[in-house]
């Protein structure tokens, strides 16, 4: 099996923007150990300033995964061109890469981030980045074994 990109249309956007705000809340709270109204808190900062007017902005690259054999949603992709603080250029930087459960360890993650490689590479783009929760292991899992070398690790400790 395979997958393809599809870039995510205008009537699509809302429906995309409720699941990265609910999932992003559900990763604040399951895997970096925030209270909800924390994680809801953050999210509505942060998405505000993502998207501003609540609207994908014209660097951002949005595109659901879809079966190639059947068509079926089999996820999405969301990534941006993007400077880091202290880079002298830009990069690809990956917001998130969402793959349904039933798509899942069968390859699929694998070759949406071979995807997201040849996108980079025809704009001319020298790397990607991106963030993953600690906690994710399967992500974490899947992007060191796409060649990914972890940079920074934030740890932290509750006293008692």
């Amino acid at each position: 099996m395979d997958i393809r990109l599809r870039p995510l249309r205008d009537d699509e956007f809302p429906e995309f923007l409720a699941f990265l705000r609910k999932e992003y809340v559900r990763s604040m709270v399951d895997e970096a150990g925030m209270t909800t109204e924390a994680a809801e808190d953050k999210a509505d900062a942060d998405h505000a300033s993502l998207f501003p007017g609540g609207r994908p902005q014209p660097h951002h690259r949005i595109s659901l995964l879809e079966d190639a054999t059947t068509s079926e949603r089999a996820g999405h992709l969301f990534w941006a061109e993007r400077q880091p603080p202290g880079s002298l250029g830009t990069r690809a930087y990956l917001y998130e890469l969402y793959i349904e459960e039933a798509y899942r360890r069968r390859g699929f993650g694998r070759r949406a981030l071979e995807l997201l490689e040849e996108e980079a590479r025809a704009q001319g783009l020298p790397g990607i980045d991106l963030n993953v929760w600690g906690g994710n292991a399967g992500a974490r899992a899947l992007y060191r074994a796409a060649g990914f070398d972890e940079k920074a690790v934030f740890m932290s400790r509750e006293l008692p």
